[in-house]
């Protein structure tokens, strides 16, 4: 017999699991979320936080990357759990019964559509267990059943933390905080009582003990003070009152510095903070806080306070739910706390850009940490040790001046080497506008229809116009991208070939980018013309038809220049990324229309690192992070230098 069988009882005798009912003066642990302003406001902080956190599904490739997952069946099950909330929900409502009770669980069952995933209350369970390791089976019964339903292990997924009473046991923290719950309920209660029975009053009259009263005197001077100042009736309300007999006006006050009840309720807070490992300073003010602790706060709430927890749910959902959803351990999801841990971006980028420059971290060890693909070449150390990207003493070096990350303008001096432009062809520019014209042509004769008729109410479809657009030009550009990625190998001599696979999902997001850049036009001047609200006084931009007209003749082949070239700049720069085999590439900005906007014609000549941005923040022209206004007829291109 082993020790795990000697651990378990010979003769099986269903037990129910000691659970702390965390009643605290007859209210549950439910109850005390509700009534104590400290509880609810450090779980409440605590699960907002966590649930605002991006819970990301990845799968892991043979070569050591990661790719992210945003179509499997864990990655729409989380983003979608049930019909009625959303992923966000489903994790705020777990981290909050977890934080409350220690105990917080899943029911996971197969729905018509993949599975459906909801937190059942820890007020609704009760679980059975044959010994103290592992639970049998759980209960599931409240007042809202018509009847008791029985969960086995595998229709459910228990989060629990450490339990003095066993594996199977959960022990809250609100056990810790019982007394001082008790004394601030005991607290509230004594004070209330004071305002309601004598807290209002703050002024009385004092007479002589041994000033007689004549008949009736007491009862008509009582009469007459409340007729002329009780009250808002009171004739004499907010006078000078005039005693006789000796009488004095005596004024009392409630103290509460001497009653220490501010003191008292600070306690409570700290106490229930320090519970739940939160710094108070994060939830309440205080006098001591500043700027700078404010931050180191922040960081050390995902680093030391939520970090455990987030460890314990991402390892229970690899660990259960991702093969009950029939996927192998290839398949994870876990939270994305580099937005919150690492600060600023000028403090995470200066900090990782040094870390891949030097010679102790591959660039694919960096891309692995941030959950990115591996890159061919990654593998190797950036060599010599004395010159990093750009040629340069370190890699956060401008000019020799060390300075935050691009915060200048690198330009290179090197005269030798191979340099190649992301001019488009003709015929790819021609291409993509004949495929603007057909679209045109089709969404006005269902446009002008709907206006003809009137149908105000319904006369734009974004949704439909995007996607259709979006279908149209995504398989054009991946051909276009893949034909140009295909001649910068070869224009460059790189090593290799272009894997055109590896850009399907960037050609689609930019497919559908400049889809909605085309509709959004379109549809303003179309509200314009309808509204008689246009611009110019022409007459294509005064009526529906005038817009369509416009769109096919101009606006069809300017956009189509600027896609072509976006989609050219994309592709060599992607090609360099693919095949350079750690080169150190720089890339130059370069104006080609005689009548350039400012931004550009400023950024005319601007080189950095071929994997930096250029000073707008784009990394080639016509790049997706830049605005419509940005981009839009855009014919700059972007040169890259390969030594």
């Amino acid at each position: 017999m082993g020790v795990l069988d000697f651990l378990r009882p010979r003769y099986t005798v269903e037990r129910t699991v000691y659970i702390n009912g965390e009643s605290v003066k007859g209210m549950s642990a439910s109850r005390l979320y509700e009534t104590q302003p400290a509880l609810r406001s450090v779980v409440s902080f605590l699960a907002d936080n966590i649930a605002g956190l991006p819970l990301k599904c990845y799968t892991r490739k043979p070569d050591g990357g990661r790719e992210r997952d945003r179509d499997s069946i864990l990655a729409r099950t989380l983003q979608n759990p049930n019909e009625w909330s959303t992923g966000h929900e489903l994790i705020r409502a777990t981290v909050s019964e977890y934080l409350l009770h220690e105990d917080s669980l899943w029911l996971t069952v197969p729905s018509q559509d993949g599975w459906t995933i909801a937190v059942i209350p820890h007020d609704w369970i009760t679980p059975k267990t044959r010994d103290g390791l592992e639970v049998d089976y759980i209960k599931v019964k409240s007042s809202f059943m018509g009847g008791e339903v029985r969960l086995k292990p595998e229709d459910y997924i228990r989060f629990v933390g450490w339990s003095p009473y066993g594996s199977a046991s959960s022990s809250s923290r609100i056990e810790s905080l019982k007394q001082i719950l008790s004394e601030q309920i005991s607290a509230w209660n004594f004070r209330n009582g004071v305002w309601k029975n004598g807290g209002r009053v703050t002024q009385w009259i004092s007479r002589p003990a041994d000033t007689p009263w004549g008949e009736g005197a007491r009862d008509r001077f009582a009469k007459s003070w409340k007729n002329k100042f009780s009250s808002d009736k009171g004739t004499d309300t907010g006078g000078t009152p005039l005693l006789e007999d000796g009488m004095r006006l005596e004024t009392t006050t409630f103290n509460a510095r001497e009653a220490q009840w501010v003191e008292a309720t600070k306690l409570s807070r700290e106490d229930v903070c320090a519970v739940y490992h939160v710094n108070p300073g994060l939830i309440y003010h205080t006098d001591a806080t500043t700027y700078a602790s404010a931050k180191d706060n922040a960081r050390a709430l995902y680093s030391d306070t939520l970090a455990p927890i987030l460890d314990m749910l991402e390892e229970r959902i690899n660990a259960f739910l991702v093969p009950r959803l029939g996927l192998d351990n290839t398949h994870y999801c876990e939270f994305d706390l580099d937005a919150k841990l690492q600060g600023s971006f000028e403090e995470r980028a200066q900090v990782m850009q040094s870390s891949v420059g030097a010679p102790w971290m591959t660039r694919n060890e960096a891309r692995a940490m941030l959950n990115l693909p591996a890159i061919d070449g990654g593998d190797e150390l950036v060599t010599p040790l004395n010159v990093i990207t750009g040629g340069q003493a370190a890699p956060n070096d401008v000019d020799g001046v060390e300075s935050g990350y691009n915060a200048a303008v690198v330009h290179s001096k090197a005269t030798d080497g191979i340099r190649i432009k992301s001019k488009p062809d003709d015929d790819d520019a021609k291409e993509i506008a004949s495929t603007l014209r057909k679209f045109f042509k089709r969404q006005a004769r269902s446009v002008s229809q709907r206006i003809a008729k009137k149908d105000y109410a319904d006369w734009w479809n974004a949704e439909r116009w995007d996607r259709e657009l979006a279908d149209d030009l995504t398989p054009i550009f991946q051909r276009q991208a893949t034909r140009r990625g295909r001649q910068a190998v070869d224009d460059a001599n790189l090593r290799g070939e272009f894997d055109s696979d590896r850009i399907e999902e960037y050609i689609k997001a930019m497919a559908r980018g400049k889809s909605q850049a085309i509709n959004n036009v379109t549809y303003r001047q179309l509200k314009a013309a309808i509204d008689g609200d246009f611009e110019d006084e022409d007459a294509l931009g005064a009526t529906v038809d005038g817009v369509f007209e416009k769109a096919e003749t101009q606006r069809a082949d300017t956009s189509a220049r600027s896609f072509a070239t976006a989609v050219a700049g994309f592709a060599i720069l992607e090609a360099c990324r693919q095949r350079g085999g750690g080169r150190q590439m720089m890339k130059t900005w370069i104006v080609t229309s005689g009548n350039p906007r400012a931004e550009h014609a400023a950024m005319d000549g601007e080189t950095v690192p071929y994997d930096d941005e250029f000073s707008n923040g784009a990394k080639f022209p016509g790049d997706q992070v830049l605005t419509p206004e940005e981009s839009c007829n855009c014919q700059c291109q972007v040169e890259i230098y390969i030594p």
